[in-house]
């Protein structure tokens, strides 16, 4: 379907940074554990990375995750990860533009970058609710800029709607597993799309847990120039952390 292929370099991964994963335990529906994220964590160790942004849920159905609280269970997982761990972390957040969207903008986001501007976000991936290109003006008045978390995955989504987020200058974030299939044909071949267009700005793993990065990760085969693009992202990736 895609012509000639190739796997992601052996070393693809050594010094990268991961922009978005769900591995601050207990707090959504990424890691229940402090254990079974520490195990994530040396896994992630042996493909090479060195810098990981954790970004928790934020949304209604997580009324406790603010950012006073999500911050002190940050605090106290990063010393534990830093007893056995060589990874670097920061806080950032995924925020669902929904009703409780506004409210966090108020408390202050949990941004990407050490700048304060890059805003990771989502959306619902049945419907692009009313009110939502509101909400992005709005922040956006303030200096914000809206990072769309894997815009590959909404099923809605279509050609015009991605034109339409990135004459609105909206980055967009790929998960790297939508090349795969890791979550179903439709979101892996607009993702296919969405790397040969240019249109990625960064890329994560939204890391939920090990099993699906360690199965779908081999199963990614790419062109060669699209591999160049991919190595592009990672590089944005780590000017957000820098």
């Amino acid at each position: 379907m895609f012509g000639f292929r190739h796997s992601l370099p052996v070393d693809f991964f050594q010094g990268a940074c991961d922009v978005h994963c769900h591995l601050l335990p207990g707090v959504d529906d990424g890691f229940s554990t402090t254990e079974k994220s520490l195990h994530a964590l040396h896994k992630l160790e042996e493909y090479g990375v060195q810098k990981m942004i954790l970004t928790p849920h934020f949304l209604k159905d997580y009324p406790d995750n603010n950012r006073a609280n999500i911050t002190a269970k940050f605090e106290t997982f990063k010393s534990e990860v830093a007893k056995v761990c060589k990874i670097e972390l920061r806080l950032g957040a995924e925020y669902m533009l929904d009703a409780c969207f506004m409210d966090h903008f108020k408390q202050g986001f949990l941004t990407l970058d050490k700048s304060g501007e890059h805003v990771l976000c989502e959306t619902s991936y049945l419907m692009y609710e009313h009110g939502i290109s509101e909400m992005l003006y709005d922040v956006m008045c303030e200096g914000f800029q809206p990072v769309i978390a894997h815009p590959e995955r909404y099923e809605y989504a279509v050609k015009d709607n991605y034109l339409r987020w990135k004459d609105k200058r909206f980055k967009f974030q790929l998960n790297l597993l939508s090349l795969a299939g890791a979550y179903g044909k439709p979101a892996m071949i607009k993702s296919h799309y969405l790397l040969k267009e240019g249109m990625y700005d960064f890329v994560g793993s939204d890391m939920h847990n090990v099993e699906n990065f360690r199965r779908f990760l081999p199963e990614i085969r790419l062109s060669k120039r699209d591999i160049e693009r991919l190595e592009q992202l990672i590089e944005n990736n780590k000017k957000l952390f820098a």
